[in-house]
């Protein structure tokens, strides 16, 4: 004699418990995708700060690296700011920094910025009255400057304080720069 218990073996899921399974699942997802799109997102902000402070040092090295070459500051004075500097060099020629409006670079940022501009000419051609230069014969130093001053401190030695930006954030630097050619080469 076989007695039925009224036990029934499943065979399959129910539909609730289809749906809750359905329902965790999507919840991880969304969480996992979360998770890696905001570290995307500070990656690649992390990334855009690390290349604007490469683009400061750069800027800060290439422009000591040209004042080195000088031996007599031109202008500014000693003690006045100055958005340019002029300062002769041991080859016979004057040396300017001085910085440029960048209208393309400032519309696509909605700040004004400027590129940092290099100019040499011979000391005989430089009229330091009335000084004019060749466009053509400027080099670019750097971009995205929001502000650049240079303070010269005493005969020979300069601070530099420069302002830079991107789309979102602003980077400072400052730093001093010694002239390292201060007499006449034989």
């Amino acid at each position: 004699m076989v007695i039925n218990c009224g036990t029934t073996r499943r065979r399959a899921f129910t539909m609730v418990e289809l749906i809750v399974v359905i329902a965790l699942a999507s919840l991880f997802s969304i969480v996992v995708f979360r998770m890696f799109s905001s570290s995307t997102t500070s990656q690649k902000a992390a990334m855009a700060d690390l290349s604007m402070q490469s683009r400061v040092l750069t800027t800060q090295n290439r422009v000591i690296r040209m004042i080195r070459e000088g031996t007599d500051f031109l202008l500014p004075e000693i003690g006045e700011p100055s958005s340019a500097l002029f300062f002769a060099d041991f080859k016979g020629d004057v040396q300017v920094l001085y910085q440029l409006k960048d209208t393309a670079l400032s519309e696509s940022t909605g700040k004004d910025l400027y590129k940092l501009m290099h100019y040499r000419v011979k000391v005989e051609n430089f009229d330091i009255g009335n000084p004019v230069y060749d466009p053509d014969q400027s080099a670019i130093v750097a971009d995205h400057i929001r502000n650049i001053s240079f303070l010269v401190t005493s005969a020979n030695a300069v601070n530099v304080t420069a302002s830079f930006a991107s789309e979102k954030r602003d980077f400072q630097t400052m730093f001093e720069a010694g002239l390292q050619n201060t007499g006449g080469i034989q």
